[in-house]
C-alpha cells in the first residue's frame, strides 16, 4: 500500500523520515531518497530502467543523488529564513537557493542526464 505523498514549496516528498529528500526521474522510472548530503539511502527501479545501458542509468541516479541534496539544501535554508536567519548569513553557510535548484534541475535534464526533476 503506497501512502499518501506531502510535498513542500520545492517539490520534494515530505512523507519520506526526517531529513531525507525523495526525487523522481521525469519518467517516474527511478526514485532515490537520499540524505540531505546526496548519500542515497533508498532506491526504487521500475523494471524497464534495468534493461537500459547501466552506463546510462548510473548517470540518471548520481544526477538525481545531486538534485536530491540540493533539494534538501534549499529545504533546510527556507527553513532557517522563515526562523529569522539573515539571507546574508545563509549565504555564508553555503545554503543552495531555488535559483541554484532550478539551475541543478537544468542540469539533470542536459546531456546523458535529461530525466531528472523533483517529485511533484
Amino acid at each position: 500500500m503506497e501512502t499518501e505523498k506531502s510535498l513542500d514549496q520545492t517539490g520534494a516528498d515530505t512523507s519520506a523520515p526526517e531529513r531525507m529528500t525523495t526525487v523522481r526521474s521525469r519518467g517516474g522510472g527511478i526514485a532515490v531518497t537520499c540524505t540531505p548530503a546526496g548519500l542515497p539511502v533508498a532506491m526504487k527501479l521500475e523494471p524497464a530502467q534495468c534493461r537500459r545501458d547501466m552506463s546510462a542509468l548510473a548517470d540518471d541516479i548520481v544526477a538525481l543523488c545531486r538534485l536530491a541534496g540540493v533539494t534538501a539544501g534549499v529545504r533546510r535554508r527556507t527553513a532557517l529564513a522563515a526562523d529569522g536567519v539573515p539571507e546574508e548569513t545563509l549565504s555564508l553557510l553555503g545554503l543552495p537557493s531555488r535559483a541554484d535548484l532550478l539551475a541543478s534541475e537544468d542540469a539533470a535534464d542536459t546531456g546523458k542526464t535529461r530525466a531528472a526533476r523533483s517529485v511533484r
